[in-house]
């Protein structure tokens, strides 16, 4: 299938149409065939024609990317940020968020829509094929036109930011900015029972307008826009001004203000300057607000992905309840967007829709995307490359997960490794393996697993996927034979671990789990130079603070610090004692989470025979100190591992190795170690027994945290029926 897609930097501001593997069906999603969709002037031709200056001051203007950098530096190393940085700028982005179409296939989840249904959706792109949540979704009546089902998204925005204003019937409201998102406000307001004032600078905008039904328009340059609206409403100002449009000025948000009612209410939907003349704000009372996207649930991932929907009688109007509540006002006849259609543009021509808006060229103020739907659409979920056998004596390998790990660590250190294929590429969408694909010299890009797992000249497979998503492609690749390297966490769910030490005592493969810090060059040196048996390790990992909606806080797709990351600590401490785990005991750092996926700090104690090991981890992390610190404690020696870059012996004498400005994580270790394995070559891979170990301990730490009491290995072991012989 065709899409459009973006470059993050672009200075010509190009778009390019490439082909693509239909995307994956998860369970809850749609598969529609796209008719129609609308550009969005404002938002998509804002992320184009950006200069590699223009990122970097973005960058350092918001605190939140300085401090995403900064960790990444920190926990990644120079060189890989580098390369992070670099995929992130030229990978392919989607573009575009609103359309409709009709139903190709509906996940197992989903309820309320069949194939062949004429349905118009939101959140996905510019393609021929799409697959939006089941949130993101609504049905469109027969009489309603697919072009005009297409304006879906926008009318969802509009509708949000009137109901951000509160308007009522017979209420004054100002519409601030013309453009495509100003016109439907004003239609909206209009079908509300509300009078409308339209304002922009642009007389060709303020005509169409007037065509549509806008009871007073000013062009704010051609005459004294707070006298003609005091005049207009009998000097009180309008109830509510919306401001659709965007200026790096201050003198939209203040003149807003300035016609706005005392106690009256604006609401910014664009980007404005917010400079502010307080005489009007303050003394006027007037309320100021923002109205993001299309309702409630935006940006909440459990809401977005279709996981969850709020109660009807507590959140009457969802992002899913706006977007229906336009089609309902398209398909009577009270909103109708033919008027704001200045164009449409067969896909093929997609450059000449962008250029015509951002050239001020288009004839009214909406461009739409048409596809072919004469012809079949092109469902093939496989793509080739370079499809060719494997060589005599070559590895195999393909990658299931496409993500920036694999991007900037996995598959470049793959490509640098003599006697390795890469084969297969797997991802949900396959925009980010394409990028990659060809200087691979991979054999194919798809959206279908199973065409890896089926290639007989695939030895191994690297699953790098979502952490929910482990479990279910490590059983698929288990039950294919494959040899398989799995991103830590091994599992998210305990039950899951069941039936994983099931499948493997049915069917044993050779199994890794990418617990890379236990390659790491510097801490082969550390057990190299200790002259005895450790009694004591402390962990220390001091995490920069993130955010209460960071993925790995996410219910599903993290699951909180402990599940995803605490595998890596506790198999280091158990590498470093040598010995079997007894028991665990763990405290959260701070009030105990209702749940806890939720989790970001805390303690656990692992005890051994003859040894302990502690393990922290703080959200108190700052730039002058080791995000990770490992002290070892054995007769007669201190040794102390910063951040995989320095280590610090004390014993009869001081010795130190490394560098604090190089980082060695052993990612590049890890995989070589699993190379050698598949060709059974001496190797030093972790093994099962000690993966499972370690997620043991892990799954453990959380029971304890539970409770508040130890929990003895063993028992906990032998309550998950586990057979494993030692």
């Amino acid at each position: 299938m065709r899409q459009i897609v973006r470059r993050v930097i672009d200075r010509k501001g190009k778009v390019v149409v490439i082909d693509l593997p239909e995307p994956q069906l998860d369970p809850d999603q749609v598969l529609v065939q796209n008719y129609y969709s609308l550009i969005s002037s404002g938002t998509e031709l804002s992320t184009l024609s950006k200069t590699p200056v223009e990122l970097v001051r973005q960058t350092i203007a918001d605190p939140w990317m300085r401090k995403a950098v900064q960790q990444t530096l920190l926990a990644a190393g120079l060189a890989q940020t580098a390369r992070r940085v670099w995929h992130e700028m030229i990978k392919p982005r989607e573009i575009g968020y609103s359309g409709a179409g009709r139903v190709l296939a509906v996940g197992e989840r989903v309820e309320g829509f069949r194939v062949g249904d004429k349905v118009a959706f939101a959140a996905t792109g510019h393609a021929e094929i799409v697959a939006p949540t089941i949130n993101h979704i609504v049905p469109a009546p027969e009489t309603v036109k697919l072009p005009h089902a297409a304006f879906v998204t926008v009318g969802g925005i509009v509708i949000q930011s009137l109901r951000r204003a509160e308007i009522q019937f017979g209420e004054t409201v100002a519409i601030f900015g013309l453009g495509l998102l100003g016109q439907l406000c004003a239609m909206v307001a209009k079908a509300a029972g509300c009078v409308v004032v339209g304002i922009d600078v642009n007389e060709s905008r303020n005509e169409l307008a007037r065509r549509i039904g806008v009871d007073f328009v000013i062009n704010p340059t051609q005459s004294d826009l707070k006298r003609r609206v005091m005049d207009f409403t009998g000097k009180h100002g309008v109830d509510a001004t919306v401001i659709c449009a965007s200026s790096k000025s201050e003198s939209i948000i203040n003149a807003s203000m300035e016609i706005t009612r005392k106690q009256g209410r604006v609401v910014i939907v664009g980007y404005v300057k917010l400079d502010i003349h307080p005489k009007n704000f303050l003394y006027n009372e007037i309320d100021l607000r923002y109205s993001r996207a299309y309702g409630p649930g935006s940006y909440h991932d459990g809401y977005e992905q279709g996981r969850l929907d709020y109660p009807f009688a507590y959140v009457r109007w969802t992002e899913k309840r706006n977007l229906a509540e336009f089609i309902r006002l398209v398909s009577e006849g009270t909103v109708d967007p033919e008027p704001l259609i200045g164009g449409v543009f067969p896909i093929e021509k997609a450059q000449d829709a962008f250029d015509a808006i951002s050239q001020g060229t288009l004839e009214g103020v909406a461009a739409l995307i048409a596809y072919d739907v004469e012809k079949e659409p092109d469902r093939r979920r496989t793509l080739e490359v370079h499809r060719r056998p494997k060589k005599s004596g070559e590895v195999g390998i393909s990658i299931i997960g496409c993500g920036n790990h694999a991007l900037a660590t996995h598959l470049p250190n793959l490509r640098a490794m003599p006697g390795v294929q890469v084969r297969g590429l797997a991802s949900a969408t396959g925009k980010n393996a394409l990028l990659v694909a060809k200087s691979l010299g991979a054999t194919v890009v798809t959206t279908d697993i199973e065409d890896v797992l089926r290639d007989p000249d695939t030895d191994a497979v690297i699953i790098s996927s979502n952490q929910p998503e482990h479990f279910q492609h490590l059983r698929r690749a288990v039950e294919a034979g494959k040899a398989v390297f799995l991103e830590k966490p091994l599992v998210t769910l305990l039950d899951d671990l069941k039936e994983v030490l099931q499948i493997m005592e049915d069917e044993p493969i050779l199994f890794t789990l990418g617990l890379n810090r236990r390659y790491s060059p510097l801490l082969a040196k550390l057990r190299g130079v200790l002259e005895g048996p450790v009694h004591s390790v402390v962990y220390t990992v001091a995490e920069r603070f993130i955010p209460p909606d960071h993925w790995s806080l996410d219910e599903t797709e993290g699951g909180g610090r402990l599940l995803s990351e605490g595998e890596h600590f506790i198999d280091l401490c158990h590498l470093l004692v040598g010995r079997e785990p007894l028991s665990v005991y763990a405290r959260a750092l701070a009030p105990v989470p209702d749940d806890l996926r939720k989790l970001c700090n805390y303690a656990l104690t692992i005890h051994y025979d003859g040894a302990v090991a502690n393990v922290i981890f703080n959200e108190s992390g700052s730039a002058g100190f080791p995000r990770e610190r490992l002290q070892v404690l054995a007769p007669g020696q201190v040794a102390i591992l910063d951040d995989f870059a320095k280590l610090t012996v004390h014993g009869r004498k001081v010795k130190s190795y490394g560098s604090r400005t190089r980082r060695q994580m052993g990612h590049k270790q890890a995989l070589t170690e699993f190379v050698a394995a598949i060709r059974g070559e001496p190797n030093n891979l972790l093994t099962w027994h000690e993966a499972l170990l370690a997620t043991l301990c892990m799954f453990a730490a959380q029971e304890s945290i539970r409770s508040g009491e130890p929990v003895d290995l063993r028992q906990f072991r032998r309550a998950l029926s586990c057979a494993e012989a030692d």
